[in-house]
């Protein structure tokens, strides 16, 4: 068992990689710094070889640890001593040191491993979204940072860039993704200067600073490079030297995911994951714990719900116990009759609820009237029915399916918020699909909701139905196990 917060391991030779990142596995539990040290100075093709290989592997050997190769320390002596000692752990490839021998100090000795004829550029550019710093963006970050002599501009993509992205409400908010990348970059090498802003579209710096020098991109955003020197070109700025990188690949993906280390393969790992602690809930009764699943209409909230149903929870569809405060005889009827009038109801004296939506969801007014009398009167049923369930069917998990929870303020009432979500362009297209709606309808009744960002900023869980049914399932199971470990539950007892 790991047993030590951060450690530092030099590597001499990479055909020792893979066994000293699984001893470093072993042994370190949070942070591990890596020093690349050949035998001689190199030039910066071989060094950008050593860090892909060193940063690929991690991701097999080094599981959640954080991995961070230093660049400070090619460039001088002073800042790998200095490492040295705030560090709890000492590797040379896959020997540990208890105390730094001569021979250890041997190994360290050139002032520069840079080849001295490299070319550095004093002004350095790149940028991107930097969502959850991952290995790709540590590569590019620092292939940027080894070639530049005194100054690397960094471009956070701002809110406005990442809804084309995928489960763009699980990118990490602005400031975050900033912060992240000045921690990571003065954490690697804190020998140059670093100005990390954000950007409002795909060139930020590179069209305004006429002073930028390099521009690293990836090989997928390569293009982007050439399109940044025609528009220099246009304001008679210098051209920028291009260095691209290769994105690193993953050997095994599942199909919904891309075969590249990836942003959004990290969030898409998010999902059926707990990434919010729950607000305790003092008030509510320790069981039957409830669970409020949320989304947007189409978005797969009742396939999710059948499939916790089958694991073993008490489920409450609200939109179907909505059906039965509409009827005759129930309160919520007259009320309707009287705040929308007679002609709502059909020859079988009910609601005609399909009149009554094309009333209320082409007026937000008449929506939240409809919204006051209903919301009361379907909670006060829904915990009749939860208890139901707890008493006489013995459910301690109950889910309480319910589209409107966030916007009739129900949230006190449950332990903790799960989410579905989905694009609104795939909801559009299921509602007129399902609901046979024209475009203007399905996207009136969308308009009606809640956006995702906003159903994702309330949830401690979210789901997505948008790939595959399989996908959909397997969030719902590491959802449920999970759950089952929080509330220190066996598999099978409930």
């Amino acid at each position: 068992m790991a047993n030590f917060n951060k450690g530092l391991l030099i590597i001499t030779c990479l055909s020792k990689l893979s066994a000293s990142l699984t001893l470093a596995s072993k042994k370190i539990a949070h942070h591990l710094y890596i020093h690349y040290h050949p035998k001689e100075p190199q030039k910066y093709e071989k060094f950008s070889k050593a860090l892909s290989s060193i940063y690929s592997c991690s991701i097999e050997m080094c599981g959640n640890i954080d991995v961070r190769v230093l660049i400070s320390t090619m460039k001088t002596n002073a800042s790998l001593m200095s490492r040295i000692k705030n560090v709890d752990l000492v590797f040379v490839d896959d020997q540990i040191e208890n105390s730094l021998s001569d021979k250890t100090l041997s190994i360290i000795q050139f002032e520069s491993l840079l080849d001295e004829n490299e070319t550095r550029y004093n002004n350095v550019v790149l940028g991107g979204t930097f969502d959850r710093l991952h290995v790709g963006h540590k590569i590019l970050l620092s292939e940027a940072a080894l070639r530049a002599k005194q100054r690397l501009v960094v471009g956070v993509t701002d809110v406005n860039m990442i809804t084309s992205k995928k489960l763009p409400e699980l990118v990490l908010p602005l400031e975050k993704r900033i912060d992240d990348v000045k921690e990571f970059l003065n954490d690697v090498d804190n020998t140059i200067k670093y100005e990390v802003v954000p950007i409002q579209d795909p060139f930020g710096p590179t069209a305004s600073d006429p002073n930028l020098d390099l521009i690293v991109v990836s090989d997928e955003t390569l293009k982007g490079g050439y399109k940044v020197n025609e528009i220099r070109k246009e304001k008679n700025f210098r051209e920028l030297e291009i260095y691209s990188i290769p994105l690193v690949e993953i050997k095994e993906v599942l199909k919904e995911k891309e075969n590249k280390v990836s942003s959004s393969n990290q969030r898409m790992d998010i999902l059926g994951t707990q990434f919010k602690e729950p607000q305790p809930r003092p008030d509510l009764p320790q069981w039957p714990y409830i669970i409020g699943l949320i989304g947007g209409i189409a978005s797969g909230k009742s396939k999710m719900s059948e499939r916790f149903m089958k694991m073993g929870a008490g489920i409450i569809d609200c939109d179907k116990l909505a059906h039965s405060i509409y009827e005759p005889g129930e309160e919520c009827y007259y009320e309707i009759i009287k705040e929308f009038g007679e002609d709502l109801i059909d020859v079988n004296g009910r609601i005609d609820r399909k009149k009554l939506g094309a009333i209320v969801f082409s007026d937000k007014n008449k929506l939240q009237q409809l919204n006051q009398i209903v919301w009361p009167n379907l909670l006060k049923k829904a915990k009749n029915k939860i208890n139901e369930l707890y008493e006489k069917e013995k459910r301690k998990i109950v889910i309480l399916e319910a589209a409107v929870l966030i916007q009739a303020g129900w949230e006190k009432e449950c332990h903790e918020i799960w989410s579905m979500i989905i694009p609104p362009e795939v909801a559009i297209k299921r509602l007129m699909e399902r609901n046979n709606l024209t475009e203007v309808e399905a996207k009136a009744r969308l308009a009606s909701q809640v956006d995702n960002s906003v159903v994702v900023s309330h949830s401690n869980v979210v789901f997505s139905s948008l790939w595959s049914y399989e996908y959909s399932q397997a969030q719902a199971e590491k959802a449920w196990s999970e759950l089952l470990k929080r509330l220190n539950f066996l598999s099978g007892k409930i």
